[in-house]
């Protein structure tokens, strides 16, 4: 623009120069020169007119400039400010899915908790019943008590392990590896189960192999999974049947059955039966709760050992429940 004005402004001089020049020699001729000084001191206030209008035009320019930088200046704050506010936003939507997947952790944790309590507390009733049922010898009577002490001890732990969960805000499993007997842990659960087996009247037998390698597990958690298993079988099996818990092992991996032959389970059936919540057709025998969680359980704990589960049933038949572990 003030380029313009400028070369505008020197094509006009350039032309009262020349209507100067052209003006005096007429003037010469005519003799009229007080008109032409007239006429040029008009031009020359133009001119004047036309630098003041020129300036004011710089100057407005000038101030458009610095108004165009300063806006420049505050986009770029802008921007920034976005950038800051995108930043912050990721953080909170970060934060955001880390409490749910943490509130979605701890659920589980307790769902785990609270169901498996319900095992122990199982035992303990059936000891209690055998108690009050039977005339026991002082031996049987003390297997009872062990047997109490045995249930109530894994109550405190699990209520151990609730409290630690309320407070720990870790994400991955919670699992105290240590090599331990399987042997030892089966025995331990069948002994826990054997009142709620006989109060039932089903036959719980343990075959499991004396001569199993110490693994590394976390012993609390896979005598969770076994129990699970164990208690099953028994709460779905009708009067007069048999469970039984067996053992294979070898160079790779470590394998512990839990074979029933009760109702079994239909084949359509058998795909969800490790899912959160899922209620077959199916139903215990002596009329006991279920919530569909005793199957995912053990199914979360085995994969937390890098292990697999599995089933195998035939309706009528029975069912064999399996746990593979790396050895």
């Amino acid at each position: 623009m003030l380029e313009i004005v400028i070369v505008v402004l020197t094509i006009l001089l350039l032309f009262v120069v020349i209507q100067n020049f052209k003006m005096r020699k007429h003037i010469s001729k005519t003799n009229d020169y007080e008109r032409i000084e007239k006429a040029l001191k008009e031009a020359e206030s133009k001119i004047e007119n036309l630098k003041n209008g020129y300036n004011n035009i710089k100057d407005e320019n000038d101030f458009l400039k610095s108004k165009n930088r300063e806006l420049q200046r505050k986009m770029k704050d802008l921007e920034l400010a976005n950038v800051e506010l995108l930043e912050r936003k990721e953080e909170l939507q970060a934060s955001k899915e880390k409490i749910e997947l943490l509130h979605k952790k701890k659920e589980e944790l307790f769902a785990i908790a609270i169901h498996d309590i319900k095992n122990p507390v199982s035992a303990i009733k059936g000891y209690l019943d055998l108690l009050h049922s039977y005339d026991l010898t002082a031996q049987e009577q003390q297997e009872i008590m062990d047997g109490l002490l045995a249930s109530s001890d894994k109550i405190v732990k699990l209520a151990q392990e609730i409290a630690r969960n309320i407070v720990s805000e870790k994400f991955e499993p919670n699992l105290n590896l240590k090599s331990a007997s399987l042997k030892d842990i089966i025995d331990s659960v069948c002994r826990q189960n054997s009142a709620y087996a006989e109060s039932k009247h089903v036959k719980l037998i343990n075959k499991s192999s004396k001569d199993l390698p110490p693994v590394k597990v976390d012993p609390n958690k896979i005598e969770e999974a076994i129990d699970n298993l164990v208690n099953n079988a028994i709460k779905y099996g009708p009067e007069g049947t048999t469970v039984e818990v067996k053992t294979f092992f070898n160079s790779e991996t470590i394998t512990i059955e839990v074979n029933d032959d009760g109702q079994g389970i239909p084949k359509e059936e058998q795909k969800k039966i490790f899912s959160k919540g899922a209620l077959l057709s199916t139903e215990p025998t002596g009329g006991e709760s279920r919530n569909g969680l005793g199957l995912w359980i053990v199914k979360k704990i085995i994969e937390d050992h890098n292990g697999k589960v599995y089933v195998e049933s035939k309706e009528g038949v029975g069912s064999n429940f399996g746990i593979k572990l790396p050895y």
